[in-house]
């Protein structure tokens, strides 16, 4: 049985307001040549919904905010929470962007989670339950929190969370 990860650990979201992370071993990266941005989203949903990835997107707003990957929900009030299931293979899970994720669907050559600007989080090889928060009173306001998962049920998703095409 995998445990949760045992660690407080910052990152900053991404420069266009997303939090992503990939399963190499099963991700399908390239899209199109050309893709359109509703193409692009549309794969993404797909790959959250097969638990090759779970992607959110907090907002121009909050790009390059922290956020905090913690054992456990930290406190505060949720003002809003999306979750996910990730099925995590011997590659692991890996912490990237949309940057990388979009160039990746354009390019066959290029990696979801390139080990240059991409972070391999410490997960074992099983079902994890991703979440995050948007939180009131308490710094930093987005946290991350990774479980195993050992529920039969797999979160369905309609669209990349937070994200308005």
């Amino acid at each position: 049985m995998n445990t949760p990860l045992e660690m407080n650990l910052f990152f900053p979201i991404d420069e266009d307001g997303f939090i992503a992370l990939v399963c190499p071993d099963s991700y399908t990266s390239f899209v199109a040549d050309n893709w359109t941005l509703t193409q692009v989203s549309d794969h993404f949903v797909e790959q959250m919904n097969l638990g090759n990835a779970f992607i959110a997107c907090p907002g121009d707003d909050a790009a390059d905010e922290v956020f905090a990957l913690v054992r456990q929900r930290d406190g505060g009030r949720v003002i809003r929470e999306a979750s996910g299931t990730v099925r995590v293979g011997d590659a692991g899970l890996w912490l990237t962007s949309h940057l990388q994720l979009s160039t990746a669907a354009q390019f066959e050559d290029q990696l979801a989670a390139d080990p240059r600007n991409s972070l391999r989080l410490p997960c074992a090889p099983g079902l994890f339950r991703v979440t995050v928060r948007e939180l009131a009173g308490v710094e930093p306001p987005f946290e991350l929190e990774i479980r195993p998962d050992d529920t039969p049920v797999t979160v369905h998703h309609d669209a990349v969370p937070w994200f308005d095409l």
